[in-house]
Order: C-alpha cells, then structure tokens, then sequence
C-alpha cells in the first residue's frame, strides 16, 4: 500500500501489520510499520535507503471509532542497517499487555550474530506504552568454539521511557 505523509512530504509504504489485543481490554489494537525513502542521511549517495517508521493503535472500542496512537522512527531497523547487508528486521511479537521488536544482524568480518528483543508493556495509569526490558544476545567464534552472551537491561536500569521516546 502507498500512500503519501502530507506533513513529512514523503512516500511511505505499508512495509508489515500485526493485529493483537495489546492493552487486555479485548479489542484487537494495530501495530503498523511504514518504510520511508531516507534520503539525505550521511551514507545515502544515490536516495534508495528505506528508514521505518511504527506506529501502535490502541482502539477504544471494537468498530475502531476512536482510537490513541503513538509512533517512534527509531525502534525498527533501517533494512541497510546491518553489516551482512540482511535486513536486520525479524518480527514482532503481541503477548500479554505488550510486545517486543524483534531484529537480529550479524558483525562482518567476525562473525559475531546479535539478537535484539525491546519489550514494551502497557500501562493503564500513563495510558502508554512503556519500556520493559531490552535483551541483547551475543555469539560470536573464538578458537571454534561458540561464546554466547546474553545482556538484560529492565525498567529499573533504564527508569520510565515512553514508546515514542525511545531510541
């Protein structure tokens, strides 16, 4: 799907949708992620990079009359972003009250492969969205053998960080 950002001037396109109950009120809410052209950043000579852009939609009842939104430009992966020239970008994942971000992207030339998974629950007294946890796994080749790492910052590493302010 194409359509056009009259505020930004720009083509996005409907890059993938996921539909799930985030707040536990039963009604199906939409997280959407829009790619946009990036040009003009510092690597982009020739204007064909694609930055993404998600949005989540909380309806407040099941026709989808009204709804609250909240969009962040930083938390999915650029599909240029990762070394090994693969979309980083894996999925994401609706459970319970929440949902994390997943992306995965290897180091050249050593090899290392790192998992990123950036959970977001909701919180009904912000009405928001609220930082989690974030998980960075680590593996990576020494002497042939694998060593893996695993990294977990919570709520109480990182304080209160609302959906749209990540970065």
């Amino acid at each position: 799907m194409l359509y056009n950002n009259h505020q930004a001037q720009k083509q996005q396109y409907l890059f993938k949708t996921y539909v799930g109950d985030l707040n536990n009120d039963k009604i199906p809410d939409e997280i959407y992620i829009r790619e946009i052209k990036c040009k003009g950043s510092y690597d982009d000579e020739d204007g064909s990079r694609v930055c993404r852009v998600a949005t989540v939609i909380l309806y407040e009842d099941k026709d989808k009359d009204k709804s609250t939104s909240w969009t962040n430009s930083n938390i999915v992966p650029c599909s240029f972003c990762s070394e090994d020239e693969k979309d980083p970008f894996k999925e994401v994942k609706i459970k319970k009250n929440g949902f994390s971000f997943i992306s995965v992207s290897t180091n050249l030339p050593s090899g290392m492969k790192i998992k990123k998974t950036i959970t977001f629950k909701y919180d009904k007294n912000r009405n928001n969205f609220i930082l989690f946890k974030v998980i960075q796994e680590m593996e990576s080749y020494e002497n042939g053998d694998i060593k893996r790492k695993v990294n977990t910052e919570t709520i109480k590493d990182f304080g209160i960080i609302p959906f749209s302010d990540y970065f």
